[in-house]
């Protein structure tokens, strides 16, 4: 069964690598039915965008959530992103602490913002900057913005209202330099 599933992976991969991106799909979807979870977030990332496929967001959802079901933080991530457009906040929150608990970043910064703004859970300033913080240490670029934002409401005091700014020309700063590298980067991702 390892064998067979090895070689299915790599026959994906080589239909995607060499552009046959419908071929892909339809590889990374079997795959992705057989449980491989990081199908299930390749699947869904490409529903998402239409590649090789129709584009299908609710699709995607699907098997974002079937990958955030076996904690798979970058399917917790999204499935939470899909329920914040939906308007579901809380269960979004859910996932994204899930996410977060892993220490994916982009799920750190939303956890964080969440607190800060009463997003699907009680707005708790004190937990919203311990983990913002946290992930602004590991070179997250929006949660950096988003600790100097609260400082510049002076969340914190008069006193970090200055320090927020230069928080936020750091984040800017920072997210350019890292979008000059990599684009797709974590750090970028919110």
């Amino acid at each position: 069964m390892h064998a067979d599933r090895t070689e299915k992976l790599l026959n994906a991969r080589k239909a995607y690598t060499d552009g046959l991106l419908y071929l892909a799909f339809d590889l990374y979807e079997v795959l992705a039915d057989e449980g491989h979870v990081e199908s299930q977030v390749f699947i869904a990332w490409m529903l998402t965008r239409g590649i090789g496929c129709q584009k299908d967001e609710s699709r995607a959802a699907i098997y974002y959530e079937r990958a955030a079901a076996h904690g798979h933080p970058l399917g917790c991530f999204y499935f939470g992103r899909w329920l914040t457009r939906a308007g579901e906040h809380a269960k979004a929150y859910r996932f994204y602490a899930r996410g977060a608990e892993l220490r994916h970043l982009p799920s750190m910064f939303r956890v964080g913002y969440s607190l800060a703004h009463g997003r699907g859970v009680s707005p708790d300033l004190d937990r919203s900057y311990a983990v913002l913080k946290d992930a602004a240490k590991h070179g997250h670029a929006f949660a950096l913005r988003e600790l100097g934002l609260q400082d510049l409401r002076g969340r914190r005091g008069a006193i970090w209202q200055p320090i927020g700014l230069v928080e936020i020309f750091a984040a800017v700063c920072w997210g350019f330099m890292i979008s000059i590298v990599n684009d797709d980067s974590d750090l970028l991702l919110s």
